[in-house]
């Protein structure tokens, strides 16, 4: 965006700032933008921005500096992106003496059916001030020119993840992973229903792990956790929302507490999962955030078990679930984990693409990919609609049966796999559009049922 589309008329302005609101087709927008203050020594105004964004909708925030003549100039280099139904908050710092005229400064919030502006009035400045600004400012902007655009981008504080369960159980311990990056110090509060504090505090380490204690109680509730870091470009911050379960006198199936360790783990590594439960049966979930499973072990009363980190290309976010069932009860808690980037690999020769397989084109069981999980594994990660999935065994199990599921755990084909069975295929669905789904190979073993996934996608 080049230009920024002015109203004819002023937004109705608080004496240090202005709120808006307002309901889309997409969900509810609200934007409060505002001056916090003005240093005087360092001639830097400090604005603060907080979009609430109840939308289906990605939105983008940019701070414009509004002329007296109308004309419309950026007042700060960097985007405040708020993904939809989260809450974002963040400090803008301006020098006025970079902009010959200085009326008012602006907030433009866009997205998907929304548009909408705040605006925030201007510092008071002397003339002395202006001229000892301006070269104050000057000085700044030889040195910035100084330093690089990868340094300069380094060191602007972010985020990179937070992860809090959804749900947990009240009178239980949480913990809070995290991961931060760029200059600055990292802070985070803990806020109870009745809005009252109830955890927070300075933290020392740019990643890491915060246990929190969720005080008992009898009703359920939503407690607001929120990670800021404010560094010399700027302020940061990022909010979830715990929501807390009551157990009632008829319920049965319990979990007391669930962690992971390492909570920060890098693609390969295998992390160790511990759980408190009271529960008949169960499982435990290595799951992303976009739904995939890509492990599965049996609940087990010694709470135990581990999972490696599958190969992301990107740093990101794991889950952990944990669901267990008694009689008619059951009971579900989530532990995050924050998938660091893969070390740099040695140099190889690139490796092929995976075949696709149909029923036009078949394959032998020996053109397998070689990501195998030690129970099968597939001729090829993507197939043709209406296609064939080969699956080789590669360890055979008492019972063990193969199945495509889809994303919600629905079987859609399944097979029993016989003794004497090395390859199995399984009919891939009739898409229109390019579909998730997972092989699933489930046995029974010494511990119980088991289960063994692996992604594939299916394409037109």
């Amino acid at each position: 965006m080049n230009a920024l589309a002015l109203r004819p008329a002023r937004i109705p302005a608080r004496r240090n700032g202005s709120a808006t609101a307002l309901q889309t087709p997409v969900g509810g927008v609200s934007a409060i933008f505002a001056l916090e203050g003005f240093d005087r020594r360092r001639g830097v105004a400090t604005y603060s921005l907080r979009v609430m964004n109840y939308s289906r909708s990605q939105l983008v925030c940019r701070t414009w500096i509004i002329s007296r003549a109308g004309d419309a100039a950026p007042a700060h280099p960097m985007l405040l992106e708020v993904a939809p139904r989260s809450t974002a908050a963040t400090q803008i710092p301006v020098w006025p003496g970079d902009f010959a005229s200085f009326d008012r400064a602006i907030a433009e919030v866009a997205g998907d059916g929304v548009h909408c502006l705040v605006e925030a009035p201007a510092p008071r400045i002397s003339k002395l001030h202006r001229a000892y600004t301006f070269a104050a400012a000057s000085l700044v902007a030889g040195i910035l020119a100084i330093v690089t655009a990868g340094a300069l981008r380094s060191a602007v504080p972010r985020i990179a993840a937070f992860a809090v369960p959804p749900e947990a159980l009240a009178g239980t311990t949480v913990r809070a992973e995290y991961g931060a990056e760029g200059a600055g110090n990292l802070s985070y509060y803990v806020q109870a229903p009745d809005g009252s504090r109830i955890a927070g505090g300075t933290l020392s380490q740019m990643s890491g792990s915060i246990p929190i204690a969720i005080p008992a109680s009898d009703q359920p509730g939503a407690y607001t956790l929120q990670m800021t870091m404010a560094g010399p470009l700027g302020t940061t911050s990022e909010t979830r929302v715990l929501n807390t379960l009551v157990m009632r006198p008829h319920s049965k199936a319990q979990i007391a507490a669930i962690s992971v360790n390492p909570v920060v783990a890098r693609p390969g590594e295998t992390v160790e999962v511990a759980y408190s439960a009271a529960g008949d049966e169960g499982y435990v979930r290595l799951m992303g955030t976009d739904g995939t499973i890509w492990g599965q072990q049996p609940f087990s009363r010694t709470g135990q078990t581990h999972f490696v980190v599958p190969p992301f290309a990107n740093p990101g976010e794991l889950r952990v679930l944990l669901h267990v069932t008694k009689g008619n009860s059951t009971a579900q808690s989530m532990a995050g984990i924050v998938v660091a980037a893969a070390h740099a690999p040695a140099a190889a020769p690139a490796a092929a693409a995976p075949a696709i397989l149909s029923d036009d084109d078949p394959a032998s069981a020996a053109t397998m990919s070689s990501d195998a999980n030690g129970t099968f594994e597939l001729a090829a990660k993507t197939v043709r609609s209406g296609g064939s999935i080969a699956v080789k065994i590669i360890s055979p199990r008492n019972g063990m049966r193969i199945a495509l599921v889809d994303l919600q755990s629905h079987e859609v084909q399944g097979v029993d796999v016989g003794a004497s069975d090395d390859v199995v295929t399984l009919h891939a669905p009739t898409v229109q559009a390019a579909t998730r789904y997972v092989v699933q190979a489930s046995f029974t073993d010494g511990f119980g049922q088991e289960s063994v996934v692996a992604p594939v996608t299916v394409v037109p």
